[in-house]
């Protein structure tokens, strides 16, 4: 096998950067001694990132507006999905809080609820950081919106002009020009829930 590599720089200035949180997975607490000797507690990621890793927009249901105080959440990216949005650019940070214990951590609605999670700033390079808007979706008890398809989302005339804002309708296909960013749950008709999303074109309307 040849080595056809080079160490001569490649990237050419850094784009956009906006700090996320980071999906790592289940959380593992233990002890480790350090190189006093001295015993420490340690944290094990069962997906652990580290500076220059690619990430992807995580797709999760728990990935609510609410649960990531309006932050993106990002993961290490999963074969066949087309949701690599960037790489991170710097350090992570540590734990927001601590697990006691690897059951307080063991799933996504857990760590967002509990902080149970680290956050690092991360290059944008999927599209202009400029184009993510807040928006308010409407739900219509029957179609959910998940984070990179936006397909099931459109631009609501009435909810847009009588609240003079970005209001969405929930729908079942034909939404144009808009990448969802977080979560919305087919809920009741009527229930309204905040995103970001991405304005990647012209957005399809309704009434």
């Amino acid at each position: 096998m040849t080595d056809n590599t080079s160490e001569i720089a490649g990237n050419y200035g850094q784009g956009q950067t906006i700090t996320c949180i980071l999906d790592e997975g289940e959380i593992t607490p233990g002890t480790g001694i350090d190189a006093y000797g001295r015993e420490q507690a340690t944290y094990a990621f069962a997906a652990g990132l580290a500076e220059g890793d690619w990430v992807a927009l995580s797709n999760d249901a728990a990935n609510t507006y609410a649960a990531t105080g309006g932050l993106i959440l990002v993961e290490k990216p999963v074969t066949t999905e087309t949701l690599v949005i960037g790489r991170i650019v710097g350090t992570p940070t540590a734990l927001k809080h601590a697990p006691a214990t690897a059951a307080e951590a063991s799933d996504l609605s857990e760590r967002l609820a509990g902080g149970f999670y680290r956050k690092a700033r991360v290059e944008i390079v999927a599209f202009p950081i400029g184009s993510i808007k807040k928006f308010t979706v409407y739900s219509d008890g029957n179609n959910a919106t998940e984070p990179g398809v936006g397909t099931t989302l459109k631009l609501s005339i009435a909810g847009t002009y009588a609240n003079h804002g970005g209001y969405l309708d929930s729908a079942e296909s034909g939404g144009t020009g808009l990448i969802p960013l977080h979560n919305v749950p087919k809920g009741s008709n009527g229930d309204t829930c905040s995103i970001l999303a991405v304005v990647t074109g012209l957005i399809t309307a309704v009434a």
